[in-house]
């Protein structure tokens, strides 16, 4: 009996020393800094990872598989919210697709933590478009294979535009819409400006005549800044745009330069509209 009772005086205790570290930052999760928050970030980053290994296994068995990205976007911003007290306000959301609608959704692309924010747009149904060399990347590479990231090899520029093509086809045939960041890779710019943008998304769009639908993400260097090891937290603005219908668009070099600039004139006017002035620290 004395045995027994001294066996259950460690079950608590080791189910405190768990759950401790947890309680601990939920409760202090505007406190810590630079280096603290950062490692904090990408251990959510994992475990919504991991999260999304579990979908990607479990949700396909019920017919659910097109929600494996959006479930773990909810995953990523409640985890943020709850540890990180980053958070995001959404505008435009009716201009999102209805139930059974594709688009391809183009967004700018600033930080690794830009994934801090975009679980809280991310749509139902759609797809990643990401470079090759993430799939290699422990727990990260595997969700992103299971939830079937369009991996491009951007050193390879005709294994590119076979992937867009291969992509263009599967919108229609999957009804899935694809996420892509035209821009390439992270501006890291604490400037609100946008990089040249590429133009596989909008070829991609004009041959699977579906809308382009542009989604921006506030300057957030005000929590997030690399060059000055400030990560802060706070309240940011996510805009998404009217869709722009793609239908009568030829495929054309010239019909994408434009289609091309034109959003890119949007995303950048927009930019600049909801980072001007903005307070993002929360009282």
């Amino acid at each position: 009996m004395a045995e027994s009772g001294q066996l259950n005086m460690k079950i608590p205790w080791g189910l405190t020393s768990i759950l401790a570290p947890i309680v601990f930052q939920a409760i202090f999760r505007k406190k810590g800094g630079f280096l603290y928050r950062k490692v904090v970030a990408f251990i959510l980053m994992a475990v919504s990872a991991f999260w999304g290994i579990i979908a990607g296994v479990t949700l396909p068995l019920v017919g659910r598989a097109h929600l494996i990205n959006w479930t773990v976007g909810k995953v990523e911003a409640f985890l943020n919210k709850t540890f990180l007290a980053v958070t995001a306000t959404v505008e435009g959301t009716e201009n999102l697709p209805k139930d059974g609608q594709t688009a391809i959704f183009v967004c700018n692309h600033q930080t690794v933590m830009d994934i801090m924010f975009m679980g809280n747009v991310f749509p139902k149904r759609a797809a990643v478009v990401a470079k090759k060399t993430i799939k290699w990347v422990p727990i990260l590479g595997w969700f992103m294979i299971l939830s079937k990231t369009i991996f491009l090899d951007r050193g390879n520029r005709d294994s590119a535009i076979k992937q867009a093509k291969k992509a263009a086809v599967d919108i229609h045939k999957k009804k899935t819409g694809v996420w892509i960041f035209p821009e390439g890779t992270r501006s890291n710019s604490c400037k609100n400006e946008l990089l040249p943008f590429k133009k596989g998304a909008f070829y991609m769009a004009t041959q699977a005549k579906v809308p382009i639908i542009p989604i921006v993400i506030q300057n957030y260097k005000d929590i997030y800044n690399a060059k000055e090891k400030h990560f802060g937290y706070g309240n940011i603005t996510i805009k998404i745009l009217p869709p722009i219908d793609t239908t009568d668009i030829p495929e054309s070099s010239e019909s994408v330069d434009k289609l091309t600039t034109e959003v890119r004139n949007q995303m950048l006017a927009t930019l600049k509209e909801i980072s001007q002035g903005q307070q993002h620290k929360l009282e």
